[in-house]
C-alpha cells in the first residue's frame, strides 16, 4: 500500500510538471516561404526553426507546401501537410490554393492551440491574416521577410524587369503591406528589409540576421576538390554556389571571365540548379555565346555538410547579383559569410546589406568592375588577405545559433506582452 502511495505521488509530481511545462511552452506555426522539406538545401528556416525547436521553450510546427514531390531534408519539428489541388507552376500553385491553404491552416492553430504564427509567405498568409481579423483565433501574427516576397513571386510568372513583371510585383506589394500592418511584430533578414517594413507601417521591427552553420567554423582543405574536380594548381577558380534564377546576373560575371581568361588562367565553377524558373538555360546560353565552355564546370548542388570544402576549393567567391532586382536590392546573402569563413576573397554585387561589410569584399555592378575586381585580387595580394581576414573574423560572429537566440528572444517578448493583457 505504501509502495502504491509513493508510486501515485511520483507520478503525481512528473504529471504535473509535464503539466506546468506543456502551459508555459510557447507553441508556434510556422508558415514558411517553400516547401521546408522539398528545398534541395536548408534555408533560414530551417536553420533557425531547426534550432528553436530544441530550445526547450518552444514546441515548433511547420506547415508543408509540397513543392517537391521528395522530402530532401529531415526535420525534428511536427509536421503538417497541407493538401493542394494540381497546378502547373508554382505562383499557380499558391494562388490556386491560398484560400484553402488559409482554412488548413487556421484549423492548425485552433486544433494545435498555437500561440504565435510566423508568416512568410503571400498568398495563404494573406487570407489568412484577412479572415483572422473577423475570427475569433486571435494568434499573435509574426511576420518574416527573408527577402521582398512580391518581386520572388512575381518572377516566377514574369521578367520582373520589364513592365509586366513589375505591375504584378506592385500587385503583389499591397496584400504583403496589409499582413505587415497587421502584425505584432516583423522580423527582417537585412537592414534594406527593415527599411521597407517600417515604411509600410509595421509597429515594431526586428533584425534576426541570416548566418553559417557549425560546419563552416573550420577551415577545409579545398586542395581534394580541386583534384577531384581536375583543376591545376595554378588555375583561378572563380565560383557561384547556390540557386540559378532570376534575381543573379550571372551574364555579367560571365562576360568578366572571358575577358579574363586572355590574361589569366580563369575557370568558372557553378554549384546549384534552377529551383522553379528556366533561367539556367539562358546561362548555359551566355556561357555558349562568350566561349568559355571549356572553361566552365557546372555541378548540382551538393551536400550542406559539403559545401564549405567546395568554397574553400575555390580562389575566388562570386555573389553577382542584379541590383535592378527588388529579391537581390533587398537581400541578406549567407553566402558571402560562407566564402569568408573558408578565407576566400569575395567578389559582390554593391547591395545594400553588402555595402555594409565593403570592407571585407570586392565590389562590382558591371563587367568592367568585375575584371578590374579579379586583378586586383590576384596583383595585390596584401589587400586581399587584410578582407579576407576581416571577413572571417566577422563571418564566425555570424552563426545561425544567435540568429535563433535573437528570435526566441523577441518571441518571448511577444508572448508575455500578449499574456498581460486583460
Amino acid at each position: 500500500m505504501e509502495r502504491t502511495l509513493k508510486c501515485c505521488t511520483l507520478w503525481n509530481i512528473v504529471a504535473n510538471h509535464a503539466l506546468k511545462r506543456n502551459q508555459t511552452m510557447i507553441r508556434i506555426l510556422l508558415v514558411p516561404t517553400s516547401d521546408f522539406l522539398g528545398h534541395p538545401f536548408p534555408q533560414r528556416h530551417n536553420h533557425i526553426f531547426e534550432r528553436l525547436g530544441r530550445h526547450g521553450d518552444f514546441e515548433v510546427h511547420v506547415v508543408r507546401f509540397k513543392l517537391f514531390e521528395r522530402a530532401r531534408l529531415h526535420t525534428d519539428l511536427t509536421i503538417h501537410e497541407l493538401g493542394s489541388q494540381s497546378s502547373k507552376g508554382v505562383a499557380q500553385y499558391y494562388l490556386v490554393n491560398a484560400l484553402d491553404h488559409a482554412n488548413q491552416i487556421r484549423r492548425i492553430v485552433r486544433q494545435e492551440k498555437i500561440d504565435l504564427l510566423v508568416l512568410s509567405n503571400i498568398a495563404a498568409p494573406f487570407a489568412y491574416t484577412f479572415m483572422d481579423r473577423i475570427s475569433s483565433l486571435h494568434a499573435q501574427i509574426v511576420v518574416d521577410l527573408p527577402d521582398y516576397f512580391p518581386t520572388s513571386a512575381a518572377g516566377y510568372l514574369f521578367d520582373v524587369n520589364k513592365t509586366s513583371g513589375k505591375m504584378f510585383a506592385g500587385l503583389l506589394d499591397l496584400p504583403l503591406r496589409y499582413m505587415i500592418r497587421r502584425a505584432s511584430l516583423v522580423t527582417v533578414a537585412s537592414h534594406a528589409l527593415a527599411g521597407y517594413a517600417k515604411n509600410a507601417g509595421a509597429c515594431k521591427v526586428a533584425l534576426v540576421p541570416n548566418g553559417i552553420s557549425e560546419n563552416f567554423f573550420t577551415l577545409a582543405d579545398g586542395g581534394k576538390i580541386r583534384k577531384k574536380l581536375g583543376f591545376a594548381d595554378e588555375d583561378l577558380i572563380i565560383g557561384y554556389v547556390g540557386s540559378i534564377e532570376f534575381w543573379l546576373d550571372m551574364k555579367c560575371l560571365i562576360d568578366a571571365i572571358a575577358r579574363v581568361k586572355k590574361k589569366l588562367p580563369a575557370k568558372l565553377l557553378i554549384i546549384g540548379k534552377q529551383l522553379q524558373t528556366n533561367y539556367s538555360r539562358m546561362v548555359s546560353q551566355w556561357i555558349n555565346r562568350a566561349g568559355i565552355e571549356e572553361q566552365t564546370t557546372w555541378l548540382d548542388f551538393v551536400p550542406h555538410q559539403q559545401v564549405p570544402e567546395y568554397m574553400a576549393g575555390l580562389s575566388i567567391g562570386a555573389i553577382p547579383f542584379d541590383i535592378n532586382n527588388p529579391t537581390a536590392f533587398y537581400a541578406a546573402p549567407n553566402k558571402m559569410w560562407e566564402y569568408l569563413s573558408q578565407s576566400r576573397p569575395v567578389i559582390a554585387t554593391p547591395i545594400p546589406e553588402i555595402v555594409r561589410d565593403s570592407e571585407a569584399v570586392f565590389l562590382a555592378s558591371n563587367p568592367d568592375e568585375w575584371v578590374s575586381s579579379i586583378e586586383l585580387i590576384t596583383r595585390e595580394p596584401e589587400i586581399t588577405t587584410r578582407k579576407t581576414e576581416i571577413g572571417r573574423k566577422k563571418a564566425l560572429t555570424r552563426t545561425w545559433d544567435k540568429s535563433a537566440e535573437t528570435l526566441a528572444t523577441e518571441l518571448d517578448k511577444l508572448n508575455a506582452s500578449a499574456n498581460k493583457r486583460p
